[in-house]
């Protein structure tokens, strides 16, 4: 699965960068090297809920960083994406036989992170859709 994911996205970066999508500003690199900082922690951590919570805060910039094209762009995301995914971390927490931090963090947060952009690809696509009424004053 992480092999298809990894192909995936990177045929998801080709694409954008072939079509004129994307780009990089200054906090966008500050923002990428403070993730990277996070993958590291996971990488040279000991303690497992350090190692999760390194991800968490990596992961949860990367979504940051989305946020301003979604709400912008709500339809070049796909809705069901994000919703499966929220619906996947939910039920992957309550999997967790014992209740454990470290086995926990990550799906709750995955689950909420995903959920959150759902709700806000869906709100944005119905603002977006309403046609507005000016009064006749």
């Amino acid at each position: 699965m992480v092999a298809t994911q990894a192909v995936l996205t990177s045929l998801v970066f080709v694409l954008a960068i072939g079509r004129g999508e994307g780009g990089m500003s200054t906090s966008d690199a500050i923002l990428i090297a403070i993730a990277s900082g996070g993958v590291i922690g996971w990488i040279v951590a000991d303690e497992p809920i350090v190692a999760t919570a390194c991800v968490v805060a990596a992961d949860l910039i990367a979504a940051a960083m989305m946020v301003p094209k979604t709400f912008r762009d709500p339809g070049s995301e796909t809705l069901a994406t994000f919703a499966l995914a929220s619906l996947s971390g939910m039920l992957a927490a309550g999997a967790v036989g014992t209740p454990d931090a470290s086995l926990l963090l990550y799906p709750i947060y995955f689950g909420l992170v995903n959920g959150a952009i759902a709700i806000l690809i869906h709100q944005r696509r119905a603002v977006l859709r309403t046609p507005v009424v000016l009064s006749r004053t």
